[in-house]
This record gives structure tokens, sequence and C-alpha cells, in this order.
């Protein structure tokens, strides 16, 4: 009974995560929020907290969900430039996310396995939520610098060139990373233990 009763919370948390990552990809100003030149996301929170709460196979599966709607919007509506020369490539689109979702799990169930609330659970959930931020940005900026170095720097102009690639992506991507990780060092924390809380019930 119990194990039935975990399995239908489980998808059900499923189910709603990646229904809120459709909406969050949908809504203009929800999961792509678009400050001047600048893109920062709030998606990444969806799929942290899922890999926390529920396993890491399943944040490893949100984190698909997430490279789709990625892959998707930048057909679809893209924000900026950037958008359409990243995230139109799969590889771009896809593996830093499923590995952001991958990292997240790892972190949590990982480390201290058996402290999961509390205040030590929400440091871990921040650790995790930090990582996993970390690990979308580093690998989009390492995969942008492998597929389109020479491409995007001639779109980004100002003397921009192949060998300078990485800090001019850095320089760009650094307000996106400073506050993906801020929102998911503080957030997931909130939403996992609340979550976990409601499991308990």
């Amino acid at each position: 009974m119990r194990r039935r009763r975990s399995s239908a919370y489980r998808i059900s948390i499923m189910s709603l995560l990646v229904a809120l990552i459709i909406l969050q990809s949908a809504l203009p100003m929800v999961g792509y929020i678009s400050l001047g030149g600048i893109s920062i996301t709030t998606l990444h929170l969806t799929v942290i907290v899922g890999a926390v709460v529920l396993g890491t196979s399943y944040g490893t599966a949100l984190g698909a969900v997430w490279g789709l709607s990625s892959w998707i919007m930048a057909f679809v509506r893209p924000s900026d430039v950037l958008t359409i020369l990243l995230f139109r490539n799969p590889i771009i689109a896809f593996l830093p996310r499923i590995l952001a979702g991958l990292v997240a799990g790892v972190l949590f169930n990982q480390l201290l396995p058996r402290v999961r609330t509390g205040v030590g659970g929400s440091i871990k959930m921040a650790i995790a939520g930090i990582g996993a931020a970390l690990t979308n940005t580093l690998l989009v900026v390492a995969l942008t610098w492998v597929f389109y170095a020479s491409k995007a720097a001639a779109l980004i102009g100002h003397g921009a060139n192949t060998s300078n690639f990485g800090w001019v992506m850095l320089a760009l991507l650094g307000v996106n990373a400073i506050a993906e990780v801020i929102m998911a060092g503080v957030i997931t924390p909130i939403l996992g233990q609340a979550l976990i809380r409601f499991r308990r019930r």
C-alpha cells in the first residue's frame, strides 16, 4: 500500500512538473525573463526541484523535457540572436539541461543520503541547485565554443575572435549565471522542503 502511494505521488508530481515546464516555456516572461540583451531562465528550478524530490532519474528526464522545450522555442519564438544560434543545435539544447537534472539528483542523493529534511536537507538542496545551475551554464558556454566559436564571434562583433570567444560568452552569460545560481540556491530548498513535507502527509 505504501509503495502504491509513493508511486502515485511520484507520477503525480512528475506530471505536474512536466506541465509546469511546458507552461513556463510557452508563457512570455515566465520561463524566460528577458532583461535588455539577456534572458534569464526559471526552468532550471523546476528540473532541480524534481531531481531533489523525486530522484536522479526523474531529474534527468525533466532535464530532457527542458531541453526539448528550449529546442522548440528556438524555432518558434526565439528571444534573441544567441538563442537562435545556440539552441537550434540539439546537442546544446539537450545535453546541458539533461546533465543539470542529473547533477542535481546525484549531489542531493549521494551527499549524506540519510539527511533529507531540516537544515541539513536545505543545505544539500542549495548545493544541488547551485551545482545544477553551474553545470547548465558552463556546458552551454563550452559547447557553443566547440560548435560555433567563429560564427558567433562574427555575429557578436566588436573585434571578437575564436581565441577570445570563450571569454566573450562568459561575459554575456555571466549575469544569467549569477541570477540563475542565486535563484537555484535560494528557491530550491524552499520548494523542495515544501514538497517533501507534502509527501509525508
